[in-house]
């Protein structure tokens, strides 16, 4: 008989983003080796092969687009007890699923394993508007929890090296396992559906949300847009903070799409850009590049282990670096295009077979 693998999650299917896409690149070769339960959240219908999912309702109040699942913690006491593993993949926060989950693993002795998706002192500060030291205060909390849960953890998964480093920095301890990212295959360059007049398209695709900084990009737009007679920005998703565009005929929000029309909308998107505050692998970058579209992004978290400046994209730090790397692309067709073949070529590496692949290696070496 198959051994029981269960898996935490914070979102999947019908919301789209980097978790709810690693589930669903990752599920049928996980499904193949182990019988697979998964606890989450319940955002609204959806359905799996094979695997076993339990979902948590959702709060009715948010103060963010995903809102707090009701915890059933003698749920999780029971699949934890009957898993042979645990695979983590939902923010570590306090009185979460991982949370409750962990101290079970730890009182039945399971092996307990996290994949870092987020740096989880960093991003709950940033989603909510608060005060610079509330938000300081915070960042000091969540750190010193974040520390406590990973050096609990049996192995701590991390795509790139960049992240192992900060956690590092930042005395998580432990035992680590370096385990890439993939990205599907239906990321690929192509003539779009999808038609903006001719345009050169600005975009981004991912949560309309705080800590993403989209005020940057739409600030860069406006001024951009004033120089230049061709320009459109698309922003591919949704969330709480889309109040922050005003209404323009050179302005389209999709709101959440399917992972298809994310691809077809990257066709037609010219210049990518991830102006976000923190970060960790930016699952919606390295599908921009597999679909060959040159992308700007702000330096953070591990994105400079695979976006090299200069060749494959730009990274900025500052709002004027952004505007002025921006002039230069919408100037240079040839340009962005070289950055667009370049970035394409250096990603191709990344699958999800082979992120299954190193997931399977690493619970087997260590339980």
């Amino acid at each position: 008989m198959k051994k029981k693998l269960l898996i935490l999650i914070d979102t999947l299917k019908p919301m789209v983003d980097g978790v709810s896409t690693f589930l669903d690149g990752t599920m049928n070769y996980l499904s193949e080796k182990y019988r697979v339960t998964v606890i989450a959240p319940d955002y609204g219908e959806t359905s799996y092969s094979d695997i076993n999912l339990i979902q948590f309702p959702i709060f009715k109040y948010k103060l963010t687009a995903y809102g707090f699942p009701k915890i059933n913690r003698k749920i999780i006491k029971r699949e934890v007890k009957t898993a042979d593993f645990i695979l983590n993949h939902e923010s570590i926060l306090p009185l979460s699923t991982s949370f409750y989950a962990l101290n079970y693993a730890k009182k039945y002795k399971k092996p307990f394993f996290t994949y870092i998706h987020t740096l989880d002192w960093e991003l709950p500060t940033e989603i909510i508007r608060m005060p610079n030291f509330v938000r300081k205060f915070g960042r000091f909390l969540f750190k010193i929890y974040g520390k406590w849960f990973l050096n609990n953890c049996t192995v701590i998964l991390v795509s790139f090296p960049t992240i192992e480093k900060i956690l590092r920095e930042n005395r998580v301890q432990g035992r680590f396992e370096r385990v890439p990212i993939g990205i599907s295959d239906i990321f690929e360059p192509g003539k779009s559906t999808s038609s903006f007049n001719d345009k050169t398209v600005i975009g981004y695709v991912g949560r309309v949300s705080r800590e993403k900084g989209l005020e940057k990009l739409y600030k860069a737009f406006l001024t951009l847009d004033s120089k230049f007679d061709n320009l459109f920005l698309l922003i591919v998703g949704d969330g709480l903070d889309k109040d922050i565009f005003k209404e323009d005929k050179n302005i389209k929000i999709t709101g959440f799409v399917s992972h298809e029309e994310v691809a077809e909308y990257l066709k037609a998107i010219d210049i990518f850009v991830l102006p976000s505050v923190t970060e960790a692998n930016s699952l919606s970058t390295l599908e921009a590049m597999k679909a060959g579209v040159c992308c700007v992004t702000r330096d953070v978290g591990a994105i400079k282990d695979y976006l090299k400046h200069g060749h494959s994209g730009y990274l900025f730090d500052k709002e004027e670096e952004l505007v002025d790397i921006l002039e230069k692309l919408i100037i240079n067709e040839k340009l962005r295009k070289e950055m667009g073949r370049n970035a394409r070529e250096s990603v191709l590496k990344y699958t999800w077979e082979n992120t299954s692949d190193l997931i399977i290696k690493v619970i087997e070496n260590n339980s």
